[in-house]
């Protein structure tokens, strides 16, 4: 007797109209709390019920830790991306997430957060030109943070804080659509916007 398999993949096509506009790149706000302050996480599914974008979309929120909150980092603007690539060999095939951020100082703090993200574990949140958030992290796998500094020479080097961020995952950088809670409130990653609940 054959094995019955409950995982058929649900195709769809992929459209695009012509003249709209694609904007690339990501906002100057990058979210990040460490793995160990998640309670629970939000499920990405397996299976695509009705449609293609559900594989790529989170269920739920993140449960954080009491008192816990989503950090934050400013970046300067147009220079940082999301990129995934496929990795390994079939049946067991990843993809790897990744993204290089700049942050604009060099200080004391900028300069802490390196010493202890060289060796911590994170999930990032990321907003891409469109609104909608991304996901680098996950549970499966260790999200890799290289910290690196510049000061910058001359008067118009490059300079500040670099942080090269790699994942593992089963999806390319998975979308967010739950809620962020931070210090200031909670955003609603579905609109961008502050949750109004």
């Amino acid at each position: 007797m054959a094995k019955e398999c409950t995982n058929a993949a649900l195709y769809g096509s992929l459209p695009y109209c012509k003249g709209k506009p694609i904007l690339p790149g990501i906002r100057s706000r990058l979210y990040f709390i460490p793995k160990r302050d998640i309670v629970k996480w939000p499920s990405l599914p397996e299976v695509a019920e009705t449609n293609m974008a559900e594989l790529a979309t989170y269920e739920g929120d993140f449960t954080l830790a009491s008192d816990k909150y989503w950090q934050y980092i400013d970046l300067i603007d147009n220079k940082g991306k999301i990129e995934s690539e496929s990795q390994g060999d079939k049946p067991a095939r990843t993809f790897l997430n990744k993204t290089s951020v700049v942050h604009p100082e060099t200080d004391e703090e900028a300069t802490g957060f390196c010493r202890q993200a060289n060796a911590d574990d994170f999930v990032y949140l990321m907003q891409v030109r469109n609104g909608k958030f991304r996901v680098l992290g996950n549970e499966a796998f260790t999200t890799d943070t290289k910290p690196k500094q510049d000061s910058g020479e001359g008067v118009t080097g490059d300079f500040g804080t670099t942080l090269e961020v790699e994942v593992t995952d089963v999806c390319p950088a998975p979308y967010y659509k739950g809620k962020i809670v931070t210090k200031d409130g909670t955003i609603n990653a579905a609109t961008g916007l502050p949750d109004a609940a």
